[in-house]
């Protein structure tokens, strides 16, 4: 007689085993499929960030063999390029105001000869009249992103062969304010800081990652500042510092080291590790 095979089942432990390490490799899988997704994205807004750099450093640039006629020294030369410059590429609302009331882009010290508002300046004191003159909505949350789309799509300065590509890029806006912001792959608005003062890279270094040179000076001695773009990157968070007050009124100090912070840390919570800025492969070299 052939002799009965008995068949052995899974005991509980095997079952559990088992399982655990399937959902142990669903686990791994899943992280590795987030890590690609993540980076994809965080590529998108590197090479969105970019296009943008390249827009403002190319018209920032254009400023340097600026003549300002009534400059008696470099140091007031200089005064006079900085506070066109925060005329043409403003980063807040309240700058684009004074221009739109017709204050003076050169302070009484600089006024002589003929300093005609540029066909920029123009265009944001109609865009601004349009949005009511400052109904106290305008630029609430994130008005440093929309002079930037501002100065980018509307300004008519940025005579560039990616303005083109720019108009795909993911454009929204997310205040409700009426004016658009560029956006992230995480779908928050792009910042801008004109004069980034306190700005450090790597984030918490300690350092200034500007000198204390002051911008068009003639004979610079260190790193000199220059427009930051920025992205809180993954963890969607903001941490640098960007303000709403308006350059303009602090006069020759516009621009300057003593002008403010703007760049640097706000708040207590830090969370730059993860920021991604225009400044990123220059900090690594």
């Amino acid at each position: 007689m052939t002799p009965a095979i008995h068949r052995r089942g899974f005991t509980l432990t095997e079952l559990l085993v088992v399982i655990s390490i399937i959902l142990l490799l669903m686990t791994l899988l899943g992280g590795a499929v987030s890590a690609a997704r993540n980076s994809g994205k965080i590529s998108a807004t590197r090479a969105t960030i970019e296009k943008l750099s390249l827009i403002i450093s190319q018209q920032y640039a254009t400023y340097g063999s600026r003549a300002i006629v009534s400059a008696t020294t470099s140091t007031l030369r200089a005064a006079g390029i900085r506070r066109i410059v925060t005329a043409d590429l403003p980063d807040n609302w309240d700058d684009v105001s004074l221009i739109a009331s017709g204050t003076t882009v050169l302070p009484a010290t600089l006024t002589a000869g003929t300093f005609p508002i540029s066909s920029a300046q123009r265009a944001y004191a109609s865009i601004w009249s349009g949005l009511g003159s400052g109904t106290g909505t305008v630029g609430n949350s994130f008005g440093d992103a929309e002079c930037l789309f501002m100065i980018v799509m509307r300004s008519g300065l940025a005579d560039c062969l990616d303005c083109g590509a720019l108009r795909t890029t993911d454009i929204g806006d997310q205040d409700g304010d009426g004016m658009p912001e560029f956006l992230d792959a995480w779908g928050n608005p792009i910042r801008y800081v004109l004069w980034p003062t306190g700005l450090q890279l790597p984030p918490s270094s300690g350092s200034n990652f500007f000198s204390s040179d002051v911008p068009f000076l003639s004979t610079p001695s260190g790193r000199v500042m220059r427009p930051l773009i920025f992205s809180g990157g993954p963890d969607k968070t903001n941490s640098i510092a960007v303000t709403d007050s308006g350059h303009l009124r602090s006069d020759l100090n516009c621009g300057t080291q003593s002008s403010g912070t703007f760049g640097g840390l706000n708040g207590s919570l830090d969370a730059r590790a993860d920021n991604i800025t225009n400044f990123d492969a220059e900090a690594k070299q």
